[in-house]
């Protein structure tokens, strides 16, 4: 019935006549048999159907749907193979946590399957397609008109001396508005943000929002436009990084820890220049690392993966100060695991050292860290600390920072260890005695893009413990759909790069248009883009 086209924790499908959800629908079902009470008793539920099968005509096609009629006993929801689930009760379970009872159903369902909620109010339908639902009706807006409400994003609004019409097509329109924002939300990356704008006025919905927890294969791994950060830093984005914040491997013994800045990347900021600067004068090879909200703790080599904003107050809340300082002290256990000897700097602002817990720390600020004076007691500080670092090649960091870019993004580095790389961003080593390109740094995401050579690197260095999807015939250059699909790895996220293989040999390198774990479940349309096969 639909073909996913983006993800954004919600997706953005298309129809066979391209039509794009998620959309207004009008079908008409039939229910052949007694709905269930929404609070009917446990003992009493076998006298009711838990669904209701029938087929109907949609767009000149035949679709099945599946009405789960299970009042307030979603464990009692059994799924059958289906185009269309309609959830009943729909206006009762928005207000209870039953509500998640709809990531649950489109984790079983295949993402060609679409999911209907009846009778939802403009401002509920952010959240529930954040939580996978494709389509809903505006039946609510003849009725509120009629009661002289006048509806808006976030509300209805009691009008007095109102005109039914009027209302009724202002109510109208603003669930096509709604839905509008919320497929460029999804194209452009900030569903999130809509969602939180309009549920944060309904409690009901932001204890929903709280509760739900996103497949984080359904966002890719950085995204291209900014992230905007403002009622909750426990945000989706910020779970991926810091579930892979663990594979990065410090290069040096001398850490030292700086303030975020507005800027992004850190090092194009004025301030980060500095610092830079000062560290450089030092002849000294250190770890930069970035203390900031919400990403806890940021390495220099991976602040390309960052791409955020967030409201400065100059005051910490409890659940910063306390991600910010688990970070620090997992990341310095790696560094002492590494390393015999170690030092951390902090070279903050007074309202950063306020929050550190930390026992052994060099201070090298007095509260203006980009001052003249501040930045003289950096290099200075740091040049005592030359003998414990003579060992490091300051050469040899930047191929580091490369290695450590491609374990975050694929779990395994499978970087040589000489490599060069020109002002473009393309990455080469020395394969059968000639330079080849296996990557380069796409300049909207930080992230690596494969070539060949590099993809056959990848598969030889991880095999099926990297993204891979392997398929059952000779693959050209474009998609990959379900009949040509055997299997891959279920943890692939969208927008992921891939490893394309046959019988356990490499054959090409591509994009993933969705999670592995949907690829496995889809009956048709995209699922790969192929970008190069081996000849």
């Amino acid at each position: 019935m639909l073909e996913p086209i983006a993800y954004d924790i919600g997706r953005l499908c298309k129809e066979k006549d391209k039509e794009l959800t998620p959309k207004l629908i009008e079908i008409d079902f039939k229910a052949d048999g007694i709905k269930m009470p929404f609070d009917t008793y446990r003992e009493l539920t076998p006298i009711f159907k838990k669904s209701f099968i029938g087929c109907v005509e949609y767009k000149g096609n035949e679709i099945k749907y599946q009405i789960l009629n299970f009042g307030k006993h979603v464990d009692l929801i059994e799924l059958e193979d289906a185009d269309l689930y309609i959830i009943a009760d729909g206006r009762r379970l928005i207000e209870r946590k039953e509500l998640q009872i709809i990531p649950k159903i489109r984790e079983k369902i295949s993402p060609n399957s679409a999911i209907y909620f009846p009778a939802a109010l403009p401002w509920e339908i952010p959240l529930l397609v954040y939580m996978g639902v494709d389509y809903f009706d505006n039946s609510l807006a003849k009725l509120y008109a009629s009661m002289g409400y006048k509806f808006t994003k976030n509300r209805a609004i009691k009008v007095e001396n109102y005109n039914f019409e009027e209302l009724y097509n202002n109510n109208k329109r603003i669930y096509e508005e709604v839905l509008k924002e919320v497929r460029i939300a999804i194209k452009n990356g900030f569903l999130r943000n809509v969602v939180e704008e309009t549920a944060v006025s309904h409690p009901h919905l932001w204890a929903n929002y709280r509760r739900y927890e996103p497949d984080l294969r359904n966002i890719p791994l950085s995204k291209e436009n900014k992230i905007i950060v403002t009622t909750n830093i426990n945000i989706p984005e910020v779970k991926k990084y810091l579930n892979r914040l663990d594979r990065y491997e410090p290069y040096s013994n001398v850490i030292v820890l700086l303030p975020c800045s507005s800027k992004k990347p850190y090092s194009t900021s004025q301030s980060h220049q500095k610092f830079i600067k000062a560290i450089k004068s030092s002849k000294v090879v250190v770890e930069e690392v970035i203390l900031t909200s919400p990403y806890g703790l940021v390495p220099r080599a991976l602040e390309g993966l960052v791409n955020y904003d967030i409201p400065v107050t100059g005051e910490w809340s409890f659940e910063e100060i306390k991600l910010i300082n688990n970070c620090l002290k997992n990341f310095l256990k790696k560094v002492e695991e590494k390393f015999d000897d170690y030092v951390v700097i902090a070279h903050l602002p007074k309202h950063y050292l306020e929050i550190l817990d930390l026992d052994d720390v060099i201070i090298t600020s007095k509260g203006n860290p980009t001052s003249e004076e501040d930045l003289k007691n950096l290099t200075n500080t740091l040049k005592k600390y030359r003998e414990i670092t003579k060992n490091i090649n300051k050469k040899g960091q930047k191929i580091h920072n490369i290695k450590q870019l491609a374990k975050f993004q694929f779990g395994v580095d499978f970087i040589p260890n000489e490599i060069f790389m020109n002002p473009k961003g393309q990455i080469f080593t020395k394969i059968s005695g000639k330079n080849q390109q296996i990557a380069s740094i796409n300049p909207k995401n930080d992230l690596l893009v494969l070539t060949l050579s590099g993809g056959k690197l990848l598969w030889n260095a991880g095999g099926k413990n990297i993204s891979y999807v392997e398929v059952n015939y000779e693959i050209k250059k474009g998609s990959l759909f379900p009949p040509g699909f055997v299997d891959c790895n279920e943890n692939i996220s969208y927008n992921d790069e891939v490893v394309l293989i046959k019988d356990n040999e490499f054959l090409g390198i591509g994009r993933a248009l969705m999670s592995g774990f949907e690829m496995k479940k889809a009956k048709h349309g995209a699922l790969v883009n192929i970008r190069n096969v081996k000849r």
